[in-house]
């Protein structure tokens, strides 16, 4: 995969890449898989959620899903506090599995169904990657992960613009939290419970063609097309989206990688370098802020 190589626990494909394949009755007839986006906060999940969904077979761009955050949390969470808590509701952690499943299930039917049933089902939410394993256990239909990296100064910084739009001032204490999430984003790129169903890909390489090429045979989706971003939806943001912080003047917008915001200054360059240094060399991020180009 030109300059964005697939972790050496999921090789890129060449060919559509299997899905979790729990089998369950419960599924919407119709869908063959679930595609959740991922990545950091600010990596540039939006966009990749957009890319994907420009494929006929998938749903319209809408927003991400953070109402199911909590359904699969409470599977998470009962499982940290089996033996304090949780085992005093269910007999066996299959029992609370089964239980969040159906609730988990009952949501996702849902959003289906309000998106048009579609043979695909494109969904994202950053706050539920660290998860993604849980979510696989969980759901029992079968999915797919797509993983979004991006510079981690180029996402602090972000955040920091996120915390002085909110007006607070932006403190190495900020950073940290922003660097240590960060992190906590990417390790289920090694779960090999994920084994296959996992493509991390860069948002500086979004637009490469073999990036591209690579995202289309591992989801199947031969309709990617970067050039229709966000054109299925005609959506124009209202003034009060556009006044949310979290709000980019990239979205409803042509693909754009290039960075709009001024460097992270050095002293929090630092701070994020010394936090998130495995995960950059890895991906070919140096301390200077540029990207380097990732061999096959």
């Amino acid at each position: 995969m030109t300059q964005a190589p697939t972790p050496q626990k999921t090789p890129a494909p060449t060919s559509s890449a299997p899905t979790s394949s729990v089998p369950t009755s419960t599924t919407p007839p119709q869908l063959q898989k679930v595609i959740f986006v991922g990545g950091a906060p600010r990596s540039g999940t939006s966009v990749t959620h957009a890319l994907i969904c420009t494929a006929q077979a998938c749903n319209k761009y809408h927003p991400e899903i953070s109402f199911v955050r909590p359904v699969l949390e409470s599977y998470v969470i009962g499982m940290e506090n089996w033996e304090a808590h949780t085992h005093a509701f269910f007999s066996i952690p299959e029992h609370l599995l089964l239980h969040v499943r159906g609730l988990l299930q009952t949501q996702m039917s849902y959003i289906t169904k309000v998106l048009g049933n579609p043979p695909v089902l494109c969904v994202k939410d950053p706050l539920l990657t660290p998860n993604f394993p849980a979510l696989h256990a969980v759901l029992g239909w079968p999915v797919q992960f797509i993983t979004v990296l991006r510079h981690p100064y180029a996402v602090v910084r972000s955040f920091q613009e996120v915390i002085e739009r909110l007006g607070q001032t932006f403190t190495a204490a900020h950073a940290q939290l922003a660097a240590e999430e960060y992190v906590r984003s990417y390790d289920h790129l090694d779960d090999p419970s994920l084994d296959g169903m996992v493509f991390w890909l860069r948002y500086e390489d979004l637009t490469n063609p073999g990036t591209l090429e690579a995202l289309r045979a591992f989801t199947g989706l031969p309709g990617i097309d970067p050039d229709a971003v966000w054109r299925r939806e005609a959506h124009i943001p209202s003034p009060e989206q556009q006044a949310d912080a979290w709000y980019s003047p990239k979205y409803h917008k042509p693909i754009n990688t290039q960075n709009r915001l001024p460097p992270l200054d050095p002293a929090t360059q630092a701070i994020v370098s010394a936090i998130c240094a495995q995960t950059m060399q890895r991906f070919g991020y140096t301390i200077s802020g540029e990207t380097k180009t990732i061999p096959k």
